[in-house]
């Protein structure tokens, strides 16, 4: 028999039903299904050295590990959370779950304690795998957003005035594109520097906290409420909506 053969069938020692975790699972309400729910996950995943994933790729849900044992979706959610406070599994990021005493029932010429040993250093390295590529993205995402901060670095001298004006010194990159925008439908400098002041005024008068003052990017956004600081007669630009921003646009 080759060797890779040996991991499908599951030996038990005499003590199995005797250990405080089983006797644990088994005193709860249900327990008895939770031993056999558990029994039938060590079955499942020897053929994988007791790591449960569909060709290592698709996670098993608690919805369909209820069509594999054979027990409803809310009794196998319960199990699993059984299984977790008992140490009896350990479900990764990526959504693997790893039978965790699964080396103490698989027949094979090495010790129970070398092959425990070698399992857990298994689990911890595609832990640790995963953890190093969470970091990854994140630095990548904040790398990203550092390229996107730098491409707007340079300012006109027309929004500095008017930033200086603004009551609210928050997302300035997304404030410029907005102001860029708004010149670009029509509006003057001006126009935005004059609703830039009312706005601030009005803020201090009515002392406004910092968390209730509108973004810029906000105030001068395509729903144009900077046009409440402007003169009724003043002239307005017309502005022209992407289909994106057309919340009247059709499906």
């Amino acid at each position: 028999m080759a060797d890779n053969e040996k991991y499908y069938y599951l030996k038990l020692k005499e003590g199995f039903f005797d250990s405080d975790e089983i006797k644990i699972l088994e005193s709860m309400k249900d327990g008895y299904i939770y031993s056999n729910i558990l029994l039938k996950l060590y079955l499942r995943s020897l053929k994988n050295e007791g790591k449960l994933m569909y060709r290592n790729v698709i996670p098993y849900t608690p919805e369909i590990l209820s069509t594999l044992v054979g027990h409803q979706v809310g009794t196998v959610e319960k199990a699993l959370e059984m299984f977790k406070s008992l140490d009896l599994i350990e479900i990764l990021d990526n959504g693997a779950i790893y039978m965790m005493d699964i080396q103490n029932f698989i027949g094979k010429s090495s010790t129970e304690a070398d092959r425990q040993r070698e399992y857990y250093n298994r689990v911890k390295k595609e832990k640790e795998a995963l953890a190093e590529k969470s970091v990854i993205a994140l630095q990548e995402k904040g790398t990203d957003q550092t390229k996107s901060n730098k491409a707007i670095s340079n300012y006109s001298t027309d929004f500095e005035e008017f930033w200086r004006i603004y009551p609210r010194k928050a997302d300035k990159a997304q404030a410029y594109k907005k102001y860029q925008a708004r010149i670009k439908d029509g509006f003057s400098h001006e126009q935005l520097c004059e609703a830039a002041k009312k706005y601030a005024d009005e803020c201090q008068r009515n002392r406004t906290e910092e968390k209730y003052i509108k973004h810029g990017k906000t105030f001068l956004g395509e729903a144009t409420p900077f046009l409440d600081y402007l003169p009724k007669n003043a002239p307005q630009a017309s502005i022209e909506m992407t289909d994106d921003e057309n919340p009247f646009r059709k499906g």
